[in-house]
């Protein structure tokens, strides 16, 4: 299998794609959903700034799955659990599996954990079996931005996705590759030397 971290847009990479969302699986630009968010940009790059296009995708990608409460506050009340994810088909190569790793409080305010990321990133490589037909997946670095996970740091998210990604493979080839795509704004934040020793300990494991 191939590891690589790139320096790029998510949505120019002509793969399949895991895109992080909270629990409720808000769409709501700016009043719930920061305009500045991933979210916010893969709406505007795929659905052209549809929230009624996503929305219906949503509803539909969600519908065998059960939410198991509801929160009140602005925008979309039903809460499913962490981990679940929402598989949005763009072609036959390529998917797009809306995450929900994080949760919303009644302000809108979004909160996570790194066992809630490691949970929702093991469904992810399910669903891209499921899905998919051994293609590139491509994930940013999850855990930052709204997410207020703030042990997650940006080095930290890259080492953990990478992680999982080979403990999944143990069990089954999904993927020909995983491609965890850096913001050129967060470019600085990752050691790119220090990344390839840490996945070269990895491959010698």
């Amino acid at each position: 299998m191939t590891i690589r971290l790139v320096v790029g847009d998510l949505f120019k990479q002509d793969a399949s794609a895991v895109i992080g969302f909270t629990t409720t699986f808000d769409t709501e630009v700016p009043d719930v959903i920061a305009p500045n968010s991933l979210q916010s940009n893969f709406m505007d790059a795929i659905y052209a700034g549809s929230q009624s296009r996503l929305d219906q995708d949503l509803s539909i990608a969600l519908a065998g799955k059960a939410p198991y409460k509801t929160v009140a506050k602005r925008g979309k009340t039903e809460v499913y659990p962490v981990g679940t994810v929402a598989t949005l088909t763009a072609s036959a190569n390529i998917h797009y599996f809306c995450a929900a790793y994080t949760e919303m409080d009644v302000h809108n305010r979004a909160s996570g954990t790194i066992k809630g990321v490691l949970n929702t990133l093991d469904e992810c490589w399910d669903e891209m079996d499921k899905y998919g037909n051994g293609e590139v997946i491509c994930v940013p670095l999850i855990g930052q931005g709204q997410s207020r996970i703030g042990e997650l740091t940006p080095e930290i998210s890259a080492r953990l996705t990478a992680f999982s990604f080979i403990l999944r493979t143990k069990r089954s080839r999904f993927a020909s590759e995983l491609r965890i795509v850096v913001h050129p704004t967060e470019r600085q934040k990752v050691d790119l030397v220090e990344f390839q020793a840490f996945l070269t300990s990895l491959a010698g494991s």
